[in-house]
């Protein structure tokens, strides 16, 4: 278990450190006051760690923000609009850690800033496909590739790939 603690007493965060539930923050807005964490861990369900996205050939009405700031509600939208069981969206959300139960599936600028601090947050096996939060068509959705490059490309939404739950403070 990681210790929950800030870089500094004055509650100022920078890439790297233990974030307030205990995640890694990989992105600092206000000087280091706000920003995002993530797991340290993928996101596993009782049949594996992988998850589909969810409701293949629905438009998701709302669910294409892109930009920082708008995973969680890219993930309150397919949540809202798609009631499949184990989709990425629904295993972040109900992800729990240290008591903090915010958690959402990361947008696909906010992953790109996630596999940026990759080194920094910890647990990431090489070519490993996350799912983000961010819908491209009725039919596909963004993922990002852990590797060299950080490859993101959208995907047919009934792909298995893995989950790595994150939270904004």
């Amino acid at each position: 278990m990681y210790n929950i603690v800030k870089k500094s007493a004055e509650g100022i965060y920078s890439i790297g450190d233990t974030g307030p539930a205990g995640g890694g923050v990989f992105y600092i807005s206000n000087g280091g006051q706000n920003g995002l964490e993530a797991a340290r861990d993928d996101l596993a369900w009782p049949s594996g760690e992988l998850w589909y996205w969810g409701c293949g050939g629905t438009e998701i009405t709302g669910a294409a923000g892109t930009a920082i700031g708008t995973g969680a509600i890219n993930t309150a939208d397919i949540l809202a609009a798609c009631t499949e069981p184990n989709v990425a969206a629904k295993g972040a959300s109900d992800f729990t850690l240290n008591g903090y139960d915010d958690w959402f599936l990361a947008s696909k600028d906010e992953m790109s800033a996630l596999y940026a601090a990759r080194s920094a947050v910890g647990g990431f096996t090489t070519n490993t496909i996350f799912w983000t939060s961010s819908q491209d068509s009725a039919a596909n959705a963004w993922n990002t590739r852990i590797n060299t490059t950080g490859y993101q490309q959208p995907k047919t939404k009934t792909l298995l790939y893995k989950v790595r739950p994150i939270r904004a403070f």
